[in-house]
């Protein structure tokens, strides 16, 4: 998981405070999707199909199972700072601008958020004054990627009597070896060549698909 989203601009300025910085928990997924299953193949002796086999046929066509567990799942958010100061104490949030998609353009690890769409508010013009737009907007402006993996299983059964049996597992992780990228590490809106750039995976080195075997025996 990234660091914590929460970040307060100016926590001691009355009439601002903490509650200036009100925003999504740092672990908000608006749409997330959880499925498992499990499916044994109609194959072999007892089956809808192949039903009466028997012998080295229903060894090597029976007994088949899958499973499977599926996670489709949105990024979390993250703030998007003013690459220049408007204050000389307090902390300052880009403006979204109106009318412009936070997820135009690419929206790939190369540039995953459109710069055009963030602004810099005005600057502070005097101490004290009770303008705050110069701390800028809401935080947590955009969310990044999110996981989409299927981790996978091929169960096989070998019968030997009626109490004992082998029993074949080949299990695959991330089967289709897609990675989870972490939120964007460039987050300077003016250089329009490196924002929204993506440099490492949330998971590191979890993430690329992992294949294991077993034999296992019951009696």
């Amino acid at each position: 998981m990234d660091a914590a989203v929460i970040a307060f601009r100016a926590p001691y300025l009355p009439g601002f405070g903490i509650q200036g910085d009100y925003g999504l928990c740092d672990a908000d997924e608006p749409n997330l999707l959880h499925f498992s299953g499990r499916y044994q193949l109609p194959f072999g002796k007892g089956m809808r199909f192949l039903g009466n086999s028997s012998g080295v046929v229903n060894q090597v066509l029976g007994g088949w199972q899958t499973n499977w567990i599926l996670n489709l799942q949105d990024g979390q958010p993250f703030n998007v700072t003013c690459p220049v100061a408007t204050t000389a104490d307090f902390g300052c949030f880009a403006l979204l601008v109106p009318g412009q998609n936070i997820y135009a353009g690419p929206h790939n690890v190369n540039n995953w958020i459109n710069p055009a769409a963030f602004a810099t508010p005005p600057s502070a013009t005097a101490i004290g004054q009770s303008d705050y737009s110069p701390l800028g907007g809401r935080p947590s402006q955009a969310h990044g990627p999110g996981e989409h993996r299927i981790d996978f299983s091929l169960f096989k059964e070998f019968p030997i009597s009626e109490s004992k049996h082998f029993e074949f597992r080949a299990e695959f992780f991330n089967l289709t070896n897609t990675p989870w990228f972490a939120n964007p590490s460039q987050l300077n809106y003016t250089n329009t060549k490196l924002f929204g750039e993506i440099t490492s995976l949330r998971d590191g080195a979890n993430d690329p698909r992992e294949v294991q075997f077993a034999l296992k025996f019951y009696w």
